[in-house]
């Protein structure tokens, strides 16, 4: 829940190093009244300064990347992961792909560089950036050149510093096959010195270090295309290559050139001593800015140095305080790593290569790592006294926008609405919705003959601080249980909360929350007909969404057959995952793998299971796998259902069910969660299904046991299907995307013949995964 109101928004584009360490800042000291968002395509950030030890071998992919989503937790700020790719100065927007434009009020710009494709056939090559990309690539050719023991020759095109670096760490990384000549390293040039930006003494010691690294280097051969069969260079030279590595100088990305703002004749931003562009209201900084009086080499000591002042200035342009100036230094400290445990620093033209600079170098990048890693979930106001007088003015924040303020008492009731301005700039934004069921606003629905009108309600509280997502979430979210029932949505009533704001940013954030809500209704031809919008302590959004149906189409949950199988077409773990990345302990990678099975629709596997004659099939929600499984199988613990049921009056329960355990769809980091006790409120209320286990204990040192009770946010689908069409429903749940769709277990029968009043007998069996198609035959024999 956010503390103060916010007035104003500052957009950061881009994940580079000036944005982290602004952020880190920022998560030091934030300016209250100010709303931050981090918009990336990436949810990692790397460090280019360990790229080269992450190629040689010395890091993991993660130690040398920021998680930025974390990082935005512990700063206070949004994330966003999307991909910019348009700016709209004069409306103060930036589009981003696949979704609609997000408004600011200060914009700035990080979205780095990348290596020139200038060179024809460059598509054929490799680029060094971005790093994921690059990483997956080098994985797979470390691999195929280890398992093929054919020749392979390798080319870095590239004679700068980042071009040395890569050449003498892919040669360290395949030590083995480069000296035994079965693998030969390639530098190609186009200038005689190495690295051209290096004085003489550096460049002797780099070129000793390459020779013993065994690299042939190609010094002035300007490549002009690539081929798949190796480099054409200007003067009809040829190198046979199996693969290229594409490191050259580093290129502005295209889509500047339509932003309206001033360029360089490379195509990057122009900025002034503040980092600002030819718009006051927008920054520039890391290798994306070109300063126009002092231009400066593009590196990560610049962009790290450029976070500081922008840091100081964003805050400074909202309090209407002087700006203060970025001064380059000229005389940086620069380490060249050489493959192995060694280094080249060079120093106002002072240059020496040895291991202990390497070492030195490796514990000042690892501290660097660090201090991202530390920062607390939440943000903090400085400790110091002193800086707290210093910064007083920041300390105080915004407390109004356009002279007019929105603290103190709140009106209540329906005094809490938000107002019709607002409500008709945000309806304005979502795509067009029709319906032919539809006959006036008051959400009147002509049912057509023979046809049940279906009905369901679920209000959330924003798992993700991106209005636009959590709306399509919300909706997916809402609509799973019709699609559980076979119904097909017609009509959907939202509830909406919105955090206590300026009246700009609200109508910012219901527009990117009714767009996403409506994209996700649109896909299943369901119209929002109206709702409610208040103001509140924090982002909520509760849909009602009704749906027609065919009575002999209808699937219910309880109707399930001895000798079934049970499907689940989700893995389980949302529950604890969110849990913690509320503590700011989750894994960016995590989330985002999360976010991708949560938005797949559960429409398509539900007519999946409607064609292979499932008998039964419910949505798994907040009650978790375990709690909704006994819904289908209609057990009551004592007097009561352990998740509210929908039958009424004495039942005697015949069915029960053995599930595989083990063998669940979990997603990537749930145990490490579940195993650290990382689990959300609600939880704990779900774990009295455990009565219900005949077995508990041989599986209470185990994860598997805990998300059994996990609560879902848009969870998969469980369905009983026959096993003789149990083959070919998995095949069509995984044609159609849902590849973590397996057999979890069976249905059994419940032994006969029990006293009506003792009570109901444990009817989940937890077993270990074996080859469930034969554990069906013998469960079809014994029914039959």
């Amino acid at each position: 829940m956010q503390e103060h109101p916010h007035y104003q928004d500052i957009v950061l584009v881009g994940g580079g190093h000036s944005h982290a360490m602004l952020l880190q800042k920022w998560a030091q000291n934030p300016l209250p009244g100010v709303r931050l968002t981090l918009v990336s395509p990436q949810v990692l950030g790397a460090y280019s300064r360990m790229l080269p030890g992450m190629v040689a071998g010395h890091y993991s992919f993660s130690d040398i990347h920021i998680d930025l989503p974390r990082l935005c937790r512990a700063a206070g700020a949004r994330f966003i992961q999307a991909c910019a790719h348009q700016i709209d100065p004069e409306n103060n927007r930036v589009s981003l792909l696949g979704r609609p434009d997000l408004e600011f009020d200060l914009l700035s710009l990080d979205v780095g560089a990348t290596p020139s494709r200038a060179i024809t056939g460059s598509e054929l090559a490799i680029p060094v950036k971005p790093v994921g990309h690059f990483h997956h690539h080098w994985q797979q050719l470390k691999q195929q050149i280890q398992t093929v023991h054919q020749p392979v020759r390798l080319g870095v095109v590239g004679g700068g510093a980042g071009g040395c670096e890569l050449a003498m760490a892919m040669s360290w990384a395949l030590e083995e096959p480069v000296y035994s000549g079965r693998v030969e390293i390639h530098l190609i040039s186009t200038g005689n010195k190495l690295p051209p930006e290096y004085p003489l003494l550096a460049r002797r010691l780099v070129a000793r270090e390459l020779s013993r690294l065994k690299v042939h280097v190609h010094r002035n051969w300007r490549v002009t295309e690539i081929t798949h069969r190796g480099v054409h260079g200007d003067e009809g030279q040829f190198l046979p290559m199996d693969k290229v590595m594409l490191c050259t100088e580093a290129a502005a990305p295209p889509w500047l050139a339509e932003s309206g703002l001033a360029l360089d004749q490379n195509g990057f931003v122009q900025v002034d001593e503040y980092l600002r562009t030819n718009h006051p209201f927008i920054f520039a900084a890391g290798d994306v800015a070109s300063l126009v009086n002092t231009p400066i080499p593009k590196s990560a000591a610049h962009a790290l140095a450029q976070g500081h002042t922008l840091y100081r200035n964003l805050r400074a342009s909202l309090l209407e305080q002087p700006l203060t100036r970025y001064r380059p230094r000229r005389d940086l400290l620069n380490l060249l790593t050489c493959g192995g445990q060694r280094a080249v620093a060079n120093h106002s033209g002072i240059a020496a290569a040895a291991s202990a600079l390497w070492h030195w170098k490796d514990l000042r990048d690892r501290k660097f790592i660090a201090r991202f890693r530390a920062l607390p979930s939440g943000t903090s106001q400085p400790r110091s006294k002193s800086l707290q007088k210093l910064l007083r003015p920041a300390l105080h924040g915004l407390s109004q926008r356009n002279s007019h303020s929105v603290a103190g008492v709140r009106s209540n009731g329906c005094g809490a609405k938000v107002s019709a301005d607002i409500l008709h700039r945000a309806l304005a934004g979502p795509p067009h919705q029709q319906s032919a069921l539809l006959i006036d606003d008051a959400a009147v629905i002509k049912l057509p003959a023979g046809k049940l009108l279906v009905q369901s309600s679920d209000q959330l509280r924003a798992p993700v601080a991106d209005p636009w997502l959590f709306g399509r979430l919300a909706a997916l979210h809402a609509l799973s249980n019709l699609f559980a029932s076979r119904a097909q949505p017609v009509t959907a009533q939202a509830l909406v909360t919105l955090p206590l704001s300026a009246p700009e940013l609200i109508a910012r954030d219901l527009q990117q929350l009714l767009d996403g809500a409506v994209r996700e209704l649109n896909q299943h031809n369901c119209v929002l007909s109206g709702g409610h919008t208040a103001e509140g302590a924090e982002l909520q959004l509760g849909l009602t969404v009704s749906g027609i149906a065919d009575p002999q189409q209808l699937l219910n949950k309880s109707d399930m057959r001895a000798g079934d199988c049970l499907i689940l077409t989700k893995p389980l773990g949302i529950g604890t995952l969110f849990a913690a990345e509320g503590q700011g302990r989750a894994r960016g990678r995590w989330l985002q793998q999360a976010l991708e099975v949560m938005l797949q629709s559960n429409a398509s596997a539900a007519e999946i299971f409607a064609h292979n004659n499932a008998s039964a099939l419910t949505g798994i929600t907040g009650f978790g796998l375990l709690g909704h499984l006994l819904e289908m199988l209609q057990w009551r613990d004592g007097n009561h259902p352990v998740s509210p049921a929908r039958s009424s009056g004495q039942y005697e329960p015949k069915l029960g069910a053995s599930l595989f355990a083990d063998a669940l769809p979990l997603l990537p980091g749930a145990t490490y969660c579940a195993e650290r006790g990382l689990f959300s409120s609600l939880h704990r209320h779900n774990t009295r299904a455990y009565n219900a286990l005949q077995n508990p204990a041989a599986w209470q040192t185990e994860p598997h046991l805990p998300l059994l009770v996990d609560p879902q946010t848009c969870g998969g689908l469980l369905a009983s299907v026959p096993a003789v069409h149990a083959e070919s429903c998995i095949s069509s749940l995984h044609a159609a995307g849902c590849r973590h769709a397996a057999v979890i277990g069976f249905v059994d029968e419940l032994p006969a013949g029990r006293d009506p009043q003792a009570s109901p007998p444990q009817p989940v069996y937890l077993a270990r995964s074996g080859d469930w198609k034969k554990m069906a035959q013998r469960y079809t024999e014994m029914i039959s």
